[in-house]
């Protein structure tokens, strides 16, 4: 049997919104930053910055016009120096030394956390962000989360210490919304939605495969499909390639109404509405949802390049039943036409109902056994659980 969680989903949402504004009015959504909207221009020249009408938030250091329009600036920083051959207090001192000028509302926004599903890149990313704030508490955090779904310790990090989640959810078509719904449900879970916003990828980007959203149509798509999933979401933000001038206007025409745009999903596809509807329903039984893309190797906490040895893998999975599960035994395996072995593997004692873990996995074999990078196959036991295994993107 399975039922709906709209009434449930509607009472969660509501006192989710009184608690994180401390007693607002249900419903009611809370400032981010002190604004009401954040659209998010992420590495725009400052022209183009400006051009965008809808704009609120610009890497830029002139924080006096975006003040003056109702917006924020903000100083990125990208991650090498701070976790590359450094130890947390090193990473500490990079940040420390950043001048922010006169600005008497510095945002500085991370480029990229979340390396390892929870490993030890990760932790050593939040023992320097929580350090940090401890440090300089007058500075914003921003953060651009990579790779998917943001696990655990990095979760409870964000929500002590980071002001905006930025989930990159670069796709180009709706083939690729779950990778849209998985991060957005993340946040839920872990209660970051309402500083989280999606980054939507316009255009082609650098690297092989890089192809997001190439027309005016698809673009409103994924905006509709955000305001269905995640109407406490406070805006969404966009990381340019090589993309139709047309399409970025339509951005800009799009945001300025963002918050009239509706969120039931209204001139969605029904392959839209299905993946809505996975990550909208209360299970009866266990619902286990995974996929080769949420996996990584342990990362080392002196420098994310390098992997821990003896290798391990960690592998994001959300329960999104509404009972535990437990004793799932979950393993690595290159695909059939690469011979198809087990290369790593492990038990998870319990995955909690409307939650999510990150399994580790130990090496089955003695070394490096993988003949693919992320494209491998997932084999679940899981007694008593459904399961749902995304194709790697």
């Amino acid at each position: 049997m399975k039922k709906t969680v709209a009434a449930w989903l509607g009472m969660t949402l509501a006192v989710g919104w009184m608690i994180a504004a401390g007693g607002a009015r249900t419903g009611e959504r809370p400032k981010v930053l002190g604004l009401d909207k954040i659209i998010a221009m992420v590495y725009y020249p400052e022209e183009e910055a400006r051009a965008f009408k809808s704009a609120t938030y610009a890497h830029s250091a002139d924080w006096k016009y975006w003040s003056g329009r109702g917006g924020i600036a903000v100083t990125p920083k990208t991650w090498q120096s701070l976790l590359t051959d450094t130890t947390v207090e090193q990473g500490v001192a990079v940040l420390a030394g950043i001048d922010f000028g006169d600005n008497p509302r510095p945002l500085l926004a991370i480029d990229e956390l979340g390396f390892d599903e929870g490993g030890e890149a990760d932790q050593k990313s939040a023992q320097i962000l929580e350090a940090f704030k401890k440090q300089k508490p007058q500075v914003s955090l921003g953060v651009y989360q990579m790779r998917g779904p943001v696990p655990e310790v990095l979760a409870k990090t964000y929500k002590k210490v980071v002001d905006l989640l930025m989930m990159e959810c670069y796709v180009g078509d709706v083939k690729e919304y779950w990778w849209i719904a998985s991060q957005l449900h993340a946040a839920r879970l872990h209660g970051l939605l309402e500083k989280a916003i999606v980054l939507i990828g316009l255009g082609v980007g650098g690297q092989p495969g890089e192809n997001w959203v190439a027309t005016k149509e698809e673009l409103e798509r994924q905006i509709r499909f955000i305001r269905l999933v995640a109407p406490e979401s406070p805006g969404v933000g966009f990381f340019k390639g090589k993309v139709d001038p047309a399409v970025t206007a339509y951005a800009d025409e799009l945001c300025d109404k963002f918050d009239s745009i509706p969120t039931d999903g209204t001139g969605l596809p029904p392959e839209a509405l299905e993946v809505h509807k996975l990550f909208s329903t209360l299970y009866e039984r266990p619902m286990l949802v995974t996929s080769a893309s949420w996996s990584e190797p342990d990362r080392s906490f002196a420098d994310p390049h390098m992997l821990v040895h003896p290798y391990a893998f960690r592998l994001y999975i959300m329960n999104l039943g509404s009972k535990d599960a437990k004793d799932v035994k979950v393993r690595l395996a290159n695909p059939k036409d690469q011979g198809g072995d087990v290369f790593a593997g492990g038990t998870v004692s319990l995955i909690p109902k409307q939650c999510a873990v990150e399994a580790v996995l130990s090496m089955t074999q003695t070394d490096a056994a993988w003949k693919v990078w992320k494209t491998w196959d997932i084999q679940i036991e899981a007694p008593g659980c459904d399961t749902k295994v995304f194709a790697p993107r």
